[in-house]
């Protein structure tokens, strides 16, 4: 009788250990690159649903999906069957970043990222979305994602397939230094406008209204006639700051300052790895007149333009 329990009580335990093996849920971790191979039961996407590569880091109900966005990635990271949560992504050159609203849940053994939205550069109106990107691992080194795309006003459930790979992903976006001030562009909509100089040399900078989360402009030095120079710049949201970004004489790379310094009448950015100038101030002056400051070292010679709206 003893023997017959004791034997129940193995049979229990193994069925038990095999239930268990049953419910565990696929591990989708590893870097993912798309590949041309069509899914058995699906048409192919006309291009990759995640992009060419993208990364997932599974950990228990914890997932982080890593994807590229030009030179860099951006990651998001939810709780499975977790509310949304939200993604910010780093805007390209003289543009803001937009936010994702997304959220993860099992959806039997496939695991389901839905976007319920988006937020544009500068804020304003959340635009909804309904798009589901079902993860489903047909093997060890093969996993199709499956998504539903629009031709010619109809909805279509399509996939790609992705094989594993050991090529790293872009490194994240840097964030901002921490000594950054808090802003949004609307903080610094007071220098739009058309802002000349007057002396022996013409100093102009044109600003657009802010909109979308920047403000651009062109600037440039005329001596007599003749300009001498001129620079691409922009304002723009980033990181929940400001970034200045100057392109002397269509200088690419840009190179950019980050808003350290915020008053109602003045805005002061910085870049100290920058030879010269490492700090750029704007300021709006009492007589209604606009004073730029550019500087190097502190203590280093101040050098200043005063311009008037027209």
């Amino acid at each position: 009788m003893t023997r017959s329990l004791v034997g129940l009580a193995g049979i229990a335990v193994a069925v038990a250990a095999l239930s268990g093996m049953a419910q565990q849920k696929p591990d989708f971790t590893g870097i993912w690159a798309a590949t041309k191979d069509t899914p058995s039961n699906l048409p192919i996407s006309p291009s990759a649903i995640m992009g060419g590569r993208f990364e997932v880091r599974q950990k228990g109900t914890t997932l982080t999906v890593l994807r590229g966005v030009r030179d860099f990635s951006f990651e998001g990271t939810y709780e499975i069957g977790g509310p949304e949560v939200s993604s910010r992504i780093r805007g390209a050159l003289c543009m803001g970043d937009s936010v994702r609203f997304e959220s993860a849940a099992w959806e039997g053994e496939a695991l389901a990222l839905s976007l319920s939205g988006m937020q544009p550069p500068g804020g304003g109106p959340r635009t909804k979305f309904n798009v589901k990107y079902l993860f489903h691992l047909q093997s060890p080194d093969t996993l199709v994602v499956e998504s539903t795309m629009t031709q010619a006003g109809k909805p279509q459930q399509v996939g790609a397939v992705y094989k594993r790979t050991t090529e790293a992903m872009a490194p994240l976006a840097a964030p901002l230094p921490s000594n950054k001030a808090a802003a949004t562009i609307a903080d610094a909509a007071w220098v739009g406008g058309l802002w000349v100089s007057e002396g022996a040399s013409t100093v102009e900078e044109r600003w657009t209204p802010q909109a979308g989360g920047s403000m651009l402009a062109i600037g440039r030095t005329l001596r007599g006639t003749s300009m001498s120079a001129f620079e691409y710049l922009c304002i723009v949201e980033r990181d929940g700051s400001l970034v200045y970004s100057a392109m002397p004489n269509g200088r690419s790379p840009a190179t950019d300052f980050v808003l350290t310094q915020l008053a109602p009448d003045s805005l002061t950015f910085e870049n100290p790895q920058h030879d010269f100038p490492k700090v750029i101030k704007y300021s709006k002056k009492a007589d209604g007149t606009l004073e730029t400051a550019i500087s190097g070292a502190p203590g280093s010679r101040v050098i200043t333009v005063t311009l008037t709206k027209k």
